[in-house]
């Protein structure tokens, strides 16, 4: 559904009246609070925007390159939606380029990076009031930057107030506890846990969502009910991968934890930020009733309430109602906001369950919430993801080497994130194998949290094998990519590239979509947003944007194909050319239901051979396919990448980046007929026909693909007259006796 979608069934839900036979905080902002949120067209663009040679810098060496002032007339709040935005990366000396977005009503700035910038989802936090200034700022030397500010969330309310209250008077009061905080725009209560820095619960039908805030020391409404939002200070992006959540599945089972990155202003994760306490949770909800049970939240109010106390913190104890199950039942007075609140028993001072849902009234009752010792609940807490599990996170920044010349340097940069734990800075290494088994290279700090280091090659025509590993302070260790020595990533050497095309997508390469039945979805060039709904987080090479399958917030392939199809390639004068591409393709479908299917055409898409008929994998993947084992060379080539979810009953997410056709070619192994694999039959040119050739040619025998003469191991006839054919057979052995030796 996109972004667009999901506002207008929101505000339908705003509209719905509270029932007496809706017995939860369900939502609660849906059918508790008018809170309204629609889209508005932002369109400004900044262009290609880079500090000027030689000018005048601030005196922190930053120049002032790009500010605009954002009005969305009428709102309440406003938060910015980018599209197509890039940052330039840090410079040589470590200086970063900076986006800083300045709310004209209250002053509260909040500073984007391009690593905070992905981790906002390419969206701001929420600003009160109705404009926004933003401005860029690049050191010197910097590349180019370009922002596309492309929608803005126009927010709008309403003091709407309902309860749930436990008897005739609402006893709660104002209360600021650091651990609890506000999911937002749902307006439900999520909280600090056991230690953990950056890892919350709340309830499971209050999401959060992918594109959801957590937000701490919210201020009081206005005197009208207005919600106002903190500073970005206190703002936390989401980690859509480390959602664990039921959905809320009724009374007693309804649970959600989840993480927020580290605020991007601060750098502080939440608990850090918020003075390091936590609740801690019991082993299970205690028998028997009557102890004091307090729930701390942000729960609507009614009169005589102030209405500067809608929708910030409060909290309130009553007695214990016992539990059954996994459903516990108490009485302190809640309302809707109060959803996914810690439920915390006051004798022991240990948090007993999530609140849930309502169910007192005028005349008593209780609320009920899902127990701790709900089993999903417990196994979730016991394996965090994403940011909440414990461990150092390597992440390849820059772009990733994939192609060197002979002794050419390449130069490795890794990002190390510590989530929970210490890095042993002196145990981060990169590790290479040119042919003779992995070396260890130390790898050099070059600023906060970053790593260099630098390999070459001196070998021509094969693959360098490479990657980085780090220890904690406890021993444990880490490794990018995670498979470490078992699945490296490589890169191609040889003395010499021709390249027919290459591509990051940070330009246009003017190729066209086309759709047959589609509802959703369909590719386009761009950031991807990073949900974490089976779409990538990051573009595959680190260069920004990549061919994604829809960029819309909760936006997937619906139907389809969408084909996304080159321009036409002149291979005519290439000898024996690789198209290599990275690929990403999520889908939650039954196996063999939903597919990406890549295709080549030597005759400009009158007729396509296929190459690859995809399910489901494991995030991004390189691969490379030797054009001549599908197609013929010509002028008029073309690959088509086609995306499906038909019928559409999935999440089904695709993505293309880092597409390149190249020649490759030694000149210190010259290829000869015959020549097509090393001493132990492993494909590829050695500079010998010898017996590991004729072992390659087993592997071969029969019609080249499609048809087509030329492809490896056919050189000769049926009767061993040298000359493709179209047929690796028996002719082709026979070439071979005439052949063994070195090539001239």
């Amino acid at each position: 559904m996109s972004m667009t979608a999901r506002l207008l069934a929101s505000a339908l839900l705003f509209a719905m009246p509270a029932t007496v036979a809706m017995a939860e905080d369900d939502a609660p902002l849906a059918s508790l609070v008018d809170v309204s949120q629609a889209i508005v067209g932002v369109g400004i663009d900044s262009g290609s925007v880079a500090p000027p040679a030689g000018g005048q810098a601030l005196p922190t060496d930053l120049h002032l390159v790009f500010s605009t002032d954002v009005q969305v007339a009428g709102s309440d709040a406003v938060r910015l939606i980018f599209k197509t935005t890039k940052l330039a990366a840090a410079t040589a000396q470590g200086g970063d380029t900076y986006m800083l977005i300045t709310s004209l009503a209250d002053g509260h700035q909040q500073v984007l990076t391009p690593k905070t910038l992905r981790e906002w989802k390419y969206t701001s936090a929420y600003f009160n009031g109705d404009s926004v200034h933003v401005e860029i700022y690049s050191p010197t030397g910097a590349d180019a930057s370009r922002v596309v500010i492309a929608e803005a969330i126009s927010e709008t309310s309403a003091f709407n107030p309902a309860k749930s209250i436990c008897g005739p008077t609402d006893d709660r009061v104002l209360s600021s506890d650091p651990r609890s905080g506000r999911v937002w725009p749902i307006g439900c209560t999520a909280w600090l846990f056991d230690g953990r820095p950056n890892c919350l619960n709340t309830a499971g039908h209050c999401g959060p969502a992918n594109d959801s805030v957590i937000q701490f020391n919210v201020p009081l409404s206005t005197s009208g009910g207005t919600p106002q939002h903190p500073g970005p200070d206190d703002q936390y992006a989401v980690d859509p991968v480390s959602i664990q959540s039921n959905g809320g599945q009724g009374i007693g089972n309804d649970w959600s934890t989840f993480g927020v990155f580290n605020n991007a202003n601060t750098g502080l994760s939440p608990l850090v930020a918020q003075g390091g306490t936590s609740h801690t949770l019991a082993a299970a909800a205690p028998g028997g009733t009557g102890q004091p049970i307090r729930v701390t939240g942000y729960g609507s109010t009614t009169s005589p309430v102030s209405p500067t106390w809608y929708l910030a913190q409060k909290t309130h104890a009553g007695p214990y109602a016992g539990v059954t199950g996994t459903n516990i039942q108490y009485s302190p007075d809640t309302s809707g906001g109060n959803s996914g609140s810690a439920v915390q028993d006051d004798s022991t001072g240990l948090t007993i369950g999530i609140h849930t849902h309502a169910g007192c009234n005028s005349g008593g009752g209780a609320n009920n919430g899902t127990a701790v010792q709900h089993a999903a609940f417990q196994n979730a807490l016991a394996n965090p993801l994403g940011i909440c599990a414990f461990g150092l996170d390597l992440a390849i920044v820059g772009e990733r080497p994939t192609m060197l010349e002979t002794g050419e340097a390449a130069t490795v940069t890794v990002q190390v994130n510590a989530n929970g734990v210490t890095l042993d800075s002196g145990t981060i290494v990169l590790h290479v194998d040119n042919g003779a088994g992995f070396v260890a290279i130390p790898m050099t700090s070059t600023g906060p949290d970053t790593y260099e280091g630098t390999f070459s090659a001196e070998d021509c025509d094969f693959d360098a094998l490479f990657y980085v590993s780090a220890m904690d302070t406890t021993g444990d260790s880490y490794f990018e990519p995670t498979g470490g020595s078992a699945s490296p990533f490589s890169a191609s050497v040889a003395d010499e590239y021709t390249t027919f095309a290459s591509f990051n997508f940070e330009t246009d390469p003017l190729w066209t979509v086309a759709n047959t039945a589609l509802t959703t979805g369909a590719w386009v060039r761009d950031v991807p947003r990073a949900e974490g709904r089976g779409d990538p987080l990051a573009d595959f090479d680190g260069s920004g944007q990549c061919w994604v399958t829809g960029n819309g917030l909760s936006e997937d392939v619906d139907g389809g194909p969408t084909s996304l199809i080159t321009a036409p390639i002149d291979l005519s004068a290439a000898s024996d050319p690789v198209v290599t591409y990275a690929r990403w393709f999520d889908t939650n479908a039954t196996v063999g239901t939903d597919n990406l299917l890549i295709q080549f055409s030597d005759n400009g898409g009158a007729s396509w051979v296929t190459v690859e008929n995809l399910g489901d994998q494991d995030g991004w993947n390189e691969v490379s396919f030797r054009v001549l084992d599908y197609v013929g060379l010509t002028s008029q080539f073309q690959v088509r990448f086609s995306a499906t979810d038909n019928p559409n009953n999935s999440v089904t997410e695709a993505a293309i980046d880092a597409f390149r056709v190249v020649d490759e070619s030694c000149n210190n192994t010259p290829a000869c007929t015959g020549d097509i694999a090393d001493d132990f039959g492993n494909l590829g040119a050695d500079g010998m026909v010898s017996f590991g050739d004729f072992l390659a040619l087993l592997g071969l025998i029969g019609p080249c693909p499609g048809g087509t003469p030329g492809c490896t191991g056919d050189i000769a006839d049926d009767f061993g007259n040298l000359g493709a054919d179209g047929m690796v057979s028996f002719g082709d052995f026979l070439a071979l006796l005439g052949l063994i030796g070195p090539c001239p």
